[in-house]
């Protein structure tokens, strides 16, 4: 806490931009923050196509229910970092919802850390496909240890669908879904690390 953190702090700055940054996010960074989200299960449930159940707070203590897709509840830093997420004082998650994909049938969760023992992502991938025969009708593709957020790529799966279930169609998901990464001194490897955990899910989950 002695650092400055514009998530913590706004406006103190990010240390880890010129700092250490080994760990730190490639996908939905800003000027003003780099910082992964470190969650596993986040990563699945955009995945799976997850909706939070909320109960609203209001003045008159009268409350009601909303919905909100998993993968729009977190926010990309931007030039506010400080706001992490759609939820307002005095909401509460009172559930969450898993619609019936086909795809969801057919899912993967990969991990990779620095250690066996408990560890965050240094990259992970959520994949979940619908196939006829070696066909992928339907997939759904999330990135983890390399965003700021949950990170969905619609880009890998538009490479995805429609496409034979082939280390071709797989490589060409990875670059698409890192084709937007901007890795800084110390974690340019994670570019070639999510590229090839996402291969290698894909591979494992359409065996």
């Amino acid at each position: 806490t002695a650092t400055p953190c514009n998530k913590r702090e706004p406006g103190s700055g990010c240390s880890a931009i010129a700092g250490i940054n080994r760990t730190e996010a490639i996908l939905g960074t800003s000027k003003e923050c780099i910082a992964t989200y470190p969650g596993d299960l986040g990563v699945a449930l955009v995945a799976l196509g997850a909706r939070v159940v909320v109960r609203e707070a209001s003045a008159a203590n009268v409350s009601s229910e909303s919905r909100i897709m998993f993968e729009k509840l977190h926010f990309v830093p931007g030039a506010h970092p400080e706001r992490e997420n759609a939820l307002r004082p005095g909401d509460l998650i009172i559930a969450i919802e898993l619609p019936p994909l086909a795809a969801a049938r057919r899912s993967l969760y990969l991990k990779v850390r620095d250690r066996a023992s408990y560890a965050f992502a240094l990259a992970s991938a959520a994949v979940a496909v619908d196939m006829q025969g070696r066909g992928i009708r339907d997939a759904r593709v999330a990135l983890g240890g390399v965003a700021t957020i949950p990170w969905r790529s619609k880009e890998a799966e538009h490479e995805l669908i429609g496409k034979p279930a082939s280390e071709q169609t797989f490589r060409a998901a990875a670059e698409a879904a890192l084709v937007r990464a901007m890795p800084h001194r110390d974690n340019a490897f994670k570019v070639t690390l999510a590229k090839r955990t996402l291969v290698r899910a894909l591979t494992e989950v359409t065996a």
